[in-house]
């Protein structure tokens, strides 16, 4: 009995159980279904949807004349350079000159004491008046010995004597103007005077100090002559036919610009080729003066020296950054009328500075993309931004309506 009372209960939890879950696994309304796969197929087209066309910026190529130049790296040279030694051995009485200071010819730099040569000077010309004073008398007795050998009176010898004796005096007042010219030159080494326009370095020396002609070593100062300048640099002598017809038709100039600058401080006319090619580098020496008004530059300085050779005509020119390397070459994405970007392979035969000078693969007029590559391949659908060359700011092409159309997307009500 107890047996069958269990069996009742569980049929009737059974029947409860199939009534409470019939209603939830019964088969959905049409109009829903149809909603529910309307919305399944969506998903996959809104997702193509949400993937946005990539957007780029592109810039015009143009044609133009461009200059071939040449950068390399030179070092500003002085075009004189002295080092201040002493001519004479003397105690050093005065310094008129500091480390660094600026000079011009003339100025005095150092005095050395003088007396011992002035006074030599002095007893020189007490010997020249000595002898001019001999010479006087040596006259007057010459012409007495001639007077009296010609009246018969004195002889000839006698005559001949006083001639010698005059001609002895003149020399001997010749070596006393040759001896005093000497010891005037003595006392001019005694005044050191700046020989040239220029910057003064170390001052070696000071009051007190022995300076001799024998003394070796860095001498008292160096003076550099800091305008103009030269700045001498090395170009391949693959370049040297093209140099040489440059300078046939104009006077090359160099611009002069240190490094971290793009702005020329200096420049001036090309004015020396070397006359051999050396053979360990393959390179020619060049130089070119600059005049350095502003004093910019500075003997010893590295800098980077431009060089016009010639010039590309025609060349088509476009903004560096749209050139892109590949593993099939160099190449730039242009930009077609259909919106759609072809890779078109270029030839960059020169940079200057933010342009590339391209020889074939572009024309002008061509818009190449210069921001949005990393996603770009050929044949992408793209949204152009051409880029305000005027202003450096990108502009939307008003070619491009799509890119102010909204993105539909699917809802399922």
């Amino acid at each position: 009995m107890k047996r069958l009372g269990l069996a009742v209960v569980f049929v009737i939890l059974a029947g409860l159980g199939y009534v409470y879950l019939l209603p939830h696994t019964s088969s959905p309304p049409a109009g829903k279904a149809i909603a529910t796969t309307t919305a399944a197929a969506g998903k996959p087209a809104g997702k193509g949807r949400s993937a946005a066309v990539p957007s780029i910026v592109a810039a015009t190529a143009k044609t133009q004349d461009v200059p071939i130049t040449k950068t390399v790296v030179g070092n500003i040279e002085p075009i004189a350079t002295v080092v201040i030694k002493p001519q004479a051995d003397g105690v050093v009485t005065v310094t008129n000159v500091q480390d660094g200071q600026m000079v011009k010819t003339g100025d005095v730099l150092f005095q050395l004491d003088d007396r011992t040569i002035r006074a030599t000077i002095d007893k020189d010309k007490a010997a020249l008046a000595k002898d001019q004073a001999n010479l006087e008398s040596a006259s007057q007795d010459l012409a007495a010995a001639q007077d009296l050998s010609n009246r018969k009176i004195g002889t000839l010898q006698q005559a001949y004597q006083a001639l010698a004796a005059v001609n002895a005096l003149k020399a001997s007042i010749g070596m006393d103007n040759a001896q005093i010219q000497a010891d005037e030159v003595q006392l001019s080494y005694m005044t050191i005077t700046a020989p040239i326009d220029g910057r003064v370095g170390v001052v070696n020396t000071s009051v007190g100090n022995l300076v001799r002609t024998a003394d070796t070593g860095a001498g008292l100062l160096t003076i550099t002559r800091m305008a103009p300048l030269r700045v001498s640099f090395t170009v391949a002598e693959s370049d040297l036919p093209t140099l040489r017809d440059a300078m046939k038709d104009r006077p090359l100039n160099v611009l002069i610009r240190v490094p971290g600058s793009k702005n020329v401080v200096a420049s001036g006319p090309l004015n020396f080729v070397d006359s051999s090619v050396d053979t360990a580098s393959g390179t020619i020496v060049l130089k070119a003066e600059v005049t350095n008004e502003n004093g910019a530059l500075w003997p010893g300085q590295y800098v980077t020296a431009t060089v016009e050779i010639g010039t590309h005509k025609g060349a088509v020119t476009v903004p560096l950054i749209a050139i892109q390397q590949g593993s099939d070459g160099t190449f730039a994405f242009v930009v077609k009328p259909d919106k759609t970007v072809a890779k078109q392979m270029v030839t960059v035969v020169e940079t200057v500075g933010d342009t590339a000078v391209t020889t074939a693969g572009l024309k002008s007029g061509d818009h190449v993309v210069v921001d949005g590559q990393l996603h770009l391949q050929d044949g992408s659908t793209v949204i152009e931004t051409l880029a305000d060359e005027s202003s450096g700011n990108p502009t939307v092409s008003v070619n491009d309506t799509s890119a102010t159309d909204p993105i539909k997307t699917d809802t399922v009500r």
